[in-house]
């Protein structure tokens, strides 16, 4: 039993407290953004977040009408690695958020939050679900992009990570806890081309 105690805090401090790191990240950030600029994060949040997947495909379905050949056979395979990736990551993130339990900023530090927009679908803090969706997206459109398109989507992705925190909603670990997810889950190309 203290060999797990033992190990839940050496997973603690690697994955979420950094040596307090993550709060003092967090605070900084979520203090930051005065209330005239509150739309930059809220639209951030909006744009970033996994219901927008429906959109996302429908425009990669959209693309491959379009293409013809080796062309359209790239983007079909983006779709279906996006779309297979994508379910497993937000369910593989929905249980170590439980398996975790890390607490959300505002349950871990109380009136030391400076602001908390909206209510979270989960009482959990890692990984986050916007910042596991934005990874998947990038890791998705990344080969059928050029470069400074690629740069665009990952301004976008760090953006959204940072909205999240300007929100109150996960501390930042949480942010780097979804991207690593997000970017770890890959659709393997030998099965997706078989699918495809």
């Amino acid at each position: 039993m203290e060999t797990t105690a033992s190990s839940m805090g050496m997973l603690r401090h690697w994955l979420y407290d950094w040596g307090d790191a993550n709060v003092d990240l967090f605070l900084s950030i979520n203090g930051a953004v005065p209330d005239a600029w509150l739309w930059l994060p809220e639209s951030l949040t909006w744009l970033g977040s996994y219901w927008g997947a429906p959109a996302v495909a429908a425009m990669l379905l959209l693309w491959i009408r379009r293409q013809s050949g080796d062309e359209s056979l790239r983007v079909k395979r983006a779709l279906i690695r996006f779309l297979l990736v994508l379910g497993t990551a937000l369910s593989v993130g929905a249980a170590a958020k439980e398996a975790f339990a890390f607490p959300r900023p505002w349950t871990a530090l109380g009136e030391a939050v400076f602001r908390v927009v909206g209510t979270p679908v989960s009482r959990y803090t890692l990984p986050s679900g916007h910042a596991t969706y934005v990874a998947v997206l990038a890791a998705a459109m990344w080969p059928l992009l050029g470069w400074p398109a690629r740069l665009t989507l990952l301004v976008f992705a760090v953006a959204v990570g940072w909205s999240r925190v300007a929100f109150g909603s996960p501390f930042s670990g949480g942010c780097v806890g979804g991207f690593r997810l997000g970017l770890g889950v890959r659709g393997d190309r030998r099965s997706v081309g078989a699918v495809v």
